[in-house]
């Protein structure tokens, strides 16, 4: 996984390096000019360019790679949005020449971002707003130093300098590729930096591996609380990715209107009434439990889901130890936040609960015991119904193999986003059916 700052820690680590190393912003900026200029020279050769540069240092930035632009014969021309703010920006003003400043984005090819970078503060003015609306209207190539600005910018490449920032990967970003710089700092301050966040990548995946003397009653018993005459299907995808996730016995607690459901699914195990709790690994509760409104679950002495209608039976009051993951949607996680009355955000949720939270949106989010994580899906394909059931499934699975639930956590989500590329890969659209197929395939 790779260690996410926030902006604005960022900031404040920039002025502390300058003060302690005797480091001129101006040297700065002319080095992450040079190492933007490296990145995307290919995108920029034998195209017109356009600058959009704002009053601060990250403007300064944009200014000076137009000046190594010019240099090396590359067209560029440059559009100021304000006037110069910073005095590092006015110097390198002073230098350009009046037949490179422009006022419109028409005829551009390229149109690189310099606006606000990092130290962006709300709200985005009206005027810088309707510019970065025209630009993010244009065919043109997007290019964005240091970070879209207001997070707004629809970048295609972002060249981002000395860490990379929680910012570029919440959700309303839209930062591209992004490519990570240097200008001139020491690294070993920068790995001395204490991360606020983390993103996965598919290699922090890890899952039980199973021996060759294992067998269902070693792979982990799950418990599922699911289910309703009107919505049958949500139980049977759960219990089925479960399954193919490696679950070796699924167990349904249901009313007796589902007991027919291994006429369908035939592995399923059904029980009527009460439980022994002690006889299960780990507990999924509540896809398509639709009217239930019964809290015996909460119960149960193991690690467990929680998930689609049991989110709408938690109070304040309850606390979970981290051995519950919680996964909400986004509509999900603000009714939640709005019950308990706190701030609508997962780590808050998490604390609150003391819970493994995960926020199932285009950029998952999960946060538990202080930290964030962030795994950028970016596969639409994933958006039909039941892909929350299939998700449900695989980490109860995970837990039930005796998984730490943050690890369950990371794993089923990395699981559930590589199921759904292959899926996407090989068939383009798709049921949760075909991607149980793929969880099995990928597990």
């Amino acid at each position: 996984m790779k260690r996410l700052f926030k902006a604005k820690r960022v900031n404040d680590f920039d002025r502390k390096m300058r003060e302690k190393y005797s480091l001129s912003s101006l040297s700065l900026i002319a080095k992450a000019a040079e190492l933007a200029l490296d990145v995307i020279r290919e995108h920029v050769k034998g195209r017109k360019t356009v600058i959009l540069a704002g009053g601060g240092n990250n403007g300064a930035d944009g200014i000076n790679l137009l000046l190594l632009m010019r240099k090396e014969a590359l067209h560029a021309d440059i559009l100021f949005i304000s006037e110069a703010k910073s005095e590092e920006n006015r110097k390198l003003r002073s230098l350009i020449p009046e037949s490179c400043v422009v006022s419109t984005l028409s005829g551009y090819d390229v149109i690189v971002d310099a606006i606000y970078g990092a130290s962006y503060h709300p709200p985005l003015l009206p005027a810088v707003r309707a510019i970065l609306d025209d630009a993010n209207s244009l065919s043109s190539f997007r290019i964005a130093l240091d970070v879209p600005s207001a997070y707004y910018f629809k970048a295609d490449l972002t060249v981002t300098f000395t860490a990379l920032k929680e910012e570029q990967y919440v959700p309303i970003a839209q930062s591209g590729e992004i490519i990570l710089c240097n200008p001139g700092f020491p690294s070993d301050e920068i790995e001395a930096l204490k991360a606020d966040s983390y993103l996965l990548e598919d290699s922090d995946y890890s899952a039980r591996k199973f021996l060759f003397s294992d067998y269902k009653n070693t792979r982990g018993h799950l418990l599922m609380k699911a289910g309703s005459p009107s919505y049958k299907g949500a139980s049977l995808l759960s219990a089925r990715a479960a399954f193919h996730s490696g679950c070796g016995l699924v167990t349904l607690n249901a009313c007796d209107a589902l007991s027919d459901i291994p006429l369908y699914y035939p592995p399923l195990i059904v029980r009527t009434g009460n439980v022994d709790y002690s006889a299960y690994q780990a507990l999924l509760a509540g896809p398509g439990w639709a009217e239930c409104s019964d809290r015996s679950f909460l119960d149960f002495p193991g690690p467990m889901v929680l998930d689609a209608d049991a989110l709408s039976m938690i109070e304040r009051g309850d606390v979970f130890s981290y051995r519950a993951i919680l996964t909400p949607h986004v509509g999900e996680m603000r009714r939640l936040c709005m019950r308990l009355c706190i701030e609508e955000d997962a780590l808050s949720l998490s604390e609150a609960l003391r819970a493994v939270v995960i926020k199932k949106a285009s950029t998952v989010e999960i946060a538990a015991k202080g930290e964030r994580y962030f795994y950028l899906g970016n596969n639409p394909s994933l958006g039909v119904a039941g892909s929350g059931d299939v998700l449900s499934g695989i980490i109860g699975a995970f837990l039930s193999s005796s998984m730490d639930p943050l690890d369950a956590a990371i794993s089923a989500v990395i699981l559930h986003q590589k199921s759904g590329r292959a899926a996407h890969e090989r068939l383009g659209y798709y049921d949760a059916l075909d991607l149980i197929e793929e969880v099995g395939r990928k597990r």
